[in-house]
């Protein structure tokens, strides 16, 4: 299996919250577009789980809806996990880990991987995070992905339509996007029986996708 996500950690240790914070400004994020169309699909949800938490975007953004089910943030870099953790300790369940072997006492409503989080990984390592996030879905669980819209200029250099390359002072890190056919042979793959796609724009303009797969 190709693995890119071991390569792209180092980028993730390195960058700053304040820069982490611009890049969603850039992009059109801290309008929070994309949690408000995912929003529809889970306000009764009893407990979701954010996949690359980050700085804590989709926190304010769930805490601020005044969300009653149980948040639990998934970071891997131990620099974001100690600034989630002195933010949020006391109203957020804060897990250091990777998504590959992540576990939880209970089953989950709802995966949130947004802005991107997926393309971080190889198709190979996509296709195998989606199943291991499928056996962690209660019966009726949904997994949200988000990635730049195929066939879109993003802020990275594009190899070709699908592998990007993003060089910046904390390091650089390679991504795979994948097409809508290749989603929907992971959900099929993992045993989800419905995929939503649903193709929107930031606040800056920039082209999405966001896929709702379903068991």
């Amino acid at each position: 299996m190709e693995q890119i996500n071991e390569k792209n950690f180092n980028f993730y240790n390195q960058i700053g919250i304040d820069t982490f914070q611009s890049l969603a400004k850039d992009g059109g994020f801290s309008t929070y577009v994309d949690l408000e169309i995912a929003y529809r699909y889970i306000q009764s949800a009893e407990n979701i789980v954010e996949i690359g938490a980050g700085y804590g975007r989709c926190i304010d953004f769930l805490l601020a809806k005044k969300h009653q089910g149980k948040i639990i943030a998934v970071e891997q870099s131990a620099k974001l996990c100690g600034h989630l953790r002195e933010k949020y300790s006391s109203t957020v369940e804060i897990v250091e880990g990777d998504i590959y072997t992540i576990s939880f006492d209970q089953t989950i409503d709802t995966a949130l991987w947004m802005w991107s989080g997926i393309i971080d990984f190889s198709l190979e390592e996509q296709a195998a995070n989606v199943k291991h996030i499928f056996e962690l879905l209660s019966t009726k669980g949904k997994l949200f992905i988000d990635i730049p819209r195929l066939g879109i200029q993003t802020i990275a250099s594009h190899i070709d339509q699908q592998h990007i390359r993003l060089t910046t002072d904390f390091g650089e890190i390679e991504c795979y996007i994948p097409r809508s056919d290749e989603v929907k042979e992971y959900a099929a793959a993992a045993g989800f029986t419905r995929v939503d796609e649903i193709n929107y724009e930031t606040a800056t303009d920039k082209k999405r996708t966001m896929y709702i797969l379903m068991k």
